[in-house]
């Protein structure tokens, strides 16, 4: 274990003492090899855009490519719900690819509505459903929790077949999770996981969570070190972070909406022609701005930064309408808020 954690460390930067590392943590180090440290860099990170829900889908994804750009982030990710794989979409996705650098994809359910994976898969030029990859020193874990598991069998998502008794649905297969642990002893880098579905919320979040978590926390044991640092979701359209065993939980709200229902149907906001082109617009509270974030990473201070935007309904609002509060508590809001999560300490 004491190697395995100095590996960890030294991959980190964190060998290499600066005065900007917290006490707590340089206190800890050895100055065997004082020879590199990371620098910070950044990435930009968007959920649940729905393409095919809201009219002004264009517009809101080339707000985040045009940020991305601008900012010359290292790589985008999107978490999911993404788009249909059908023709209409291809200016959709042809905004997506503006972006020059890396981009990566996580399959949410919605994504399998009208297609099989293989299908949507090959329409965002995803290599797999799940898979890892290193960017900065830092190793990047995409999950896949679109299965169902019925009768001891784990089934893919297929055009729409999860639309079942919820608790058939949102598993991480067997062979995958053997895989995560194998991927987390393989790397000595710092890791963060994505996943489209939540490893915290117990209402609509992955079944086997725990199980995953389980992996996710041996693993830092088995280091001695917080290299698991944090974990990014989307799917339930919330603005959310938790701290559980010192790895972070962060619910990344949807670039464009919430969804509200037929028992809060609205036709006020919109055209009555757009509400006959997107037949579920009325069931659903959109936000006036896309959202999304712009992350830094930045090793030598131990430091998660998460800028977020804040945009407002388009009335009537959730509260308007008299929508419960929801997940732990909380009020549906349009906005991803600013963070800062530390991770060196």
């Amino acid at each position: 274990m004491k190697n395995s954690r100095r590996s960890f460390l030294r991959n980190l930067g964190l060998l290499s003492i600066s005065t900007t590392i917290p006490f707590s943590l340089s206190s800890r180090l050895g100055s065997d090899d004082q020879s590199k440290v990371f620098q910070p860099f950044t990435f930009g990170l968007m959920a649940d855009p729905h393409a095919d829900l809201i009219p002004d889908k264009n517009e809101r994804l080339s707000k985040f490519i045009s940020t991305a750009i601008e900012k010359e982030v290292d790589f985008i990710i999107q978490l999911g719900d993404f788009c249909f794989p059908i023709n209409k979409n291809l200016d959709f996705l042809n905004i997506w690819n503006q972006f020059r650098g890396d981009k990566y994809h996580v399959l949410g359910n919605h994504d399998m509505d009208v297609s099989n994976k293989a299908v949507i898969m090959n329409f965002l030029e995803m290599p797999s459903n799940y898979y890892s990859f290193d960017s900065n020193g830092f190793h990047f874990v995409v999950l896949d929790a679109n299965y169902i598991y019925s009768d001891h069998t784990y089934k893919d998502y297929d055009t729409a077949n999860f639309y079942i008794d919820n608790a058939l649905r949102t598993y991480v297969n067997p062979p995958q999770l053997e895989w995560l642990k194998g991927d987390l002893e393989k790397t000595d880098k710092p890791t963060l996981v994505f996943s489209h579905q939540s490893l915290l919320n117990a209402l609509w979040g992955i079944k086997n969570r725990l199980e995953i978590r389980e992996i996710l926390e041996k693993e830092n044991q088995r280091v001695g070190a917080r290299k698991v640092i944090a974990c990014f979701n989307g799917h339930d359209h919330i603005d959310f972070h938790k701290r559980i065993n010192d790895i972070h939980y962060v619910e990344v709200n949807s670039m464009s909406y919430q969804w509200l229902g037929e028992q809060y149907s609205n036709k006020t906001r919109y055209s009555m022609e757009l509400y006959d082109q997107y037949q579920s617009l009325d069931k659903l509270a959109p936000y006036k701005d896309a959202l999304y974030m712009i992350i830094t990473v930045d090793p030598q201070k131990g430091f998660i930064e998460m800028e977020g935007l804040k945009s407002e309904w388009i009335v009537p609002s959730p509260a308007d309408l008299g929508v419960p509060l929801q997940v732990q508590g909380n009020r549906y809001t349009p906005e991803i808020r600013d963070r800062q999560i530390e991770f060196a300490t």
